[in-house]
């Protein structure tokens, strides 16, 4: 069942500026291993990566209704990609299951976060068969 549904837009060139004045910024938002994955990536795709990833903590953070801070914090939600693309979001101490879509256009990114209470049944497939993908 559907729990929560959050959607952001950012602009690439405003995270971008923020990053450039802050640079704890980065450390602030992103996980070491996000940062890592940030740093392979040069020029408009790591403008690109860092502002998904930000944006879509945002959407994570609208979807449950109570914001970063409160109850989860930047560095409890993670964002990696699996070897073909698709972004995969964790959420440290989150019993819920989560969706996201990050996508890019000209300056701006937009991100979709969709959360799911998952039935017991659901729970000891993803256990039993971890790599299955949605159309496999």
């Amino acid at each position: 069942m559907i729990i929560g549904i959050g959607n952001d837009t950012e602009a690439i060139s405003r995270v971008a500026e923020i990053v450039e004045r802050q640079k704890s910024f980065i450390t602030l938002i992103l996980t070491p291993a996000e940062r890592a994955a940030a740093a392979e990536r040069k020029g408009k795709h790591q403008n690109e990566y860092i502002a998904g990833r930000f944006s879509a903590k945002e959407a994570f953070s609208k979807a449950t209704g109570y914001g970063i801070g409160e109850k989860v914090q930047w560095q409890d939600i993670e964002i990696l990609n699996e070897p073909n693309g698709r972004p995969v979001m964790k959420v440290k101490n989150f019993p819920y299951h989560t969706y996201v879509a990050i996508t890019h256009s000209g300056d701006q990114v937009n991100t979709v976060v969709v959360i799911e209470r998952l039935t017991l049944l659901e729970k000891m497939s993803i256990k039993l068969f971890p790599k299955r993908g949605v159309l496999s």
